[in-house]
């Protein structure tokens, strides 16, 4: 039983990363990942609120801004999404009403959802330069 709950908590904890400014290595916030199919594919679906932002790892073969793309059905708030480019730097910042659709302007490699009413909290902008750790 023990070795069970030790397994979910590393299981866990491997999901979880800290979004740092490159330029002063200031840690902005820890995040989820989704970085399967089905955690890209269901998001922050169905949520009332959140613990942490979600980050999405795009996988490397898809290089296309519409693969990049994110919606926002069955979202109960509104999102503040990050655009990270192949390089970690963010390039486009935008806002997302539930039951909406957006495509970036270029491919992303991340995208990280925020919910838009604590955005004000992060430091972040087009331009930054970010690294995960």
């Amino acid at each position: 039983m023990k070795n069970n709950r030790k397994n979910n908590q590393n299981k866990e904890n491997n999901h979880l990363k800290s979004l740092h400014l490159k330029k002063s290595n200031e840690k902005i916030t820890d995040l989820r990942i989704a970085d399967s199919f089905l955690s890209r594919f269901l998001g922050l679906m169905f949520k009332k609120d959140i613990d942490y932002p979600l980050l999405f790892k795009i996988p490397q073969n898809i290089n296309n801004r519409h693969r990049s793309s994110i919606h926002s059905c069955f979202m109960r708030f509104e999102l503040k999404l990050v655009f990270i480019d192949k390089n970690n730097i963010i390039y486009e910042i935008s806002d997302l009403k539930p039951w909406r659709y957006y495509a970036p302007k270029k491919p992303a490699k991340y995208i990280i959802e925020f919910d838009k009413n604590g955005f004000s909290d992060y430091d972040l902008k087009i331009g930054d330069e970010v690294e995960l750790k």
